[in-house]
């Protein structure tokens, strides 16, 4: 067995699924795309997906040939289940659910929504790992990227419900390439295969999840005991990244804050900012109220399972001077 065919059976085995229907690809992007791709329900269809996401969602949907409906975001910033069902128009197949920064967006009346209307699931599972996919989805989707839980250098994995879309998502990550290997191809196939160097990397990492997950707990514990309370974001499913709220914040200050903190060596981030504020979708819908100003509030500081509490204690106190510098230059204008 190539490492590569390791890690699909591996990695299905650890979220409890049947490994017939795991696909290893290049990159969680590759994923998404195989997915859309081999689900392939309605040509040149519609996909709906959270307008407050990472750019590589909606590019997939492009590259599959299909358009993009966004929807807005609630407060824990996972896409609101409750305005999909506006968004399920002519054309639309499929909704591609996004988990945002550890937490898991509502599964359940999402799979309410696809029962009584017949669109098929995509669950974009990167940054939740160790989340299992709901049993409904038709498609989960992980990326071991190298800031991700289970990790490499760079890599994907995308899990088939239905054994045929597996078999062609198989084909299609290499070319198109059928089983005879006689140079007769499946349409649109990518140059999408893992190579057995980065499924090398990954399977360590995926032996340590567990482990990794737990320690992640423990560095989330000292965030909460220390970030002011009014700043903490609702529970987490899983730890990957610890983001926090800070009301009120504006563009320019939150463009200073990861600025000054990324100077004094702690890789705080920016917020996902709205898909519909980017040049390729700019106009083509409303920009979502809730994303735009969320987007703007939050940022995200590092969580790695070597993390120390006085790492930690660190951090938050350079976030806190760093604030108040904020706080004193903004109301001084």
């Amino acid at each position: 067995m190539e490492a590569y065919q390791e890690l699909e059976v591996k990695f299905a085995e650890w979220n409890s699924l049947d490994p017939a229907g795991m696909v290893a690809c290049s990159s969680g992007t590759a994923a998404l795309h195989l997915a859309l791709e081999a689900m392939n329900n309605v040509p040149e269809g519609r996909v709906i997906l959270p307008d407050l996401t990472m750019v590589a969602c909606p590019r997939a949907v492009v590259m599959s040939g299909k358009d993009c409906r966004f929807v807005d975001c609630g407060d824990d910033l996972q896409i609101n289940s409750y305005l999909i069902e506006s968004q399920v128009i002519p054309l639309v197949d499929t909704i591609m659910a996004v988990h945002i920064y550890g937490r898991t967006c509502d599964m359940v009346n999402i799979s309410g929504i696809t029962y009584r209307s017949g669109l098929m699931v995509v669950e974009d599972l990167a940054e939740v790992h160790g989340v299992r996919p709901h049993a409904s989805t038709d498609a989960a989707c992980w990326s071991f990227y190298k800031n991700k839980i289970v990790a490499g250098e760079e890599g994907g994995a995308v899990w088939f419900r239905d054994l045929e879309h597996a078999k062609l998502a198989r084909q299609l990550r290499s070319l198109g390439f059928t089983d005879a290997h006689d140079f007769t191809h499946v349409a649109r196939g990518m140059n999408y295969r893992l190579s057995n160097c980065h499924a090398s990397l990954i399977l360590p990492s995926l032996a340590d999840a567990d482990a990794n997950l737990e320690r992640r707990r423990q560095v989330e514990r000292w965030y909460d005991d220390r970030v002011p309370i009014e700043w903490r974001m609702p529970p987490r499913d899983v730890v990957w990244v610890y983001d926090l709220r800070i009301p009120e914040m504006v563009s320019e200050q939150q463009d200073r804050l990861v600025r000054e903190m990324n100077q004094r060596g702690v890789a705080a981030r920016h917020c996902f900012k709205p898909m519909t504020t980017m040049p390729e979708w700019r106009g083509q819908q409303p920009v979502s109220p809730n994303a735009l100003r969320l987007s703007r509030e939050i940022i995200y500081l590092p969580v790695q399972p070597s993390m120390t509490e006085a790492d930690v204690t660190r951090i938050v106190d350079d976030l806190m001077k760093v604030y108040q510098t904020t706080q004193t230059d903004q109301s001084s204008r």
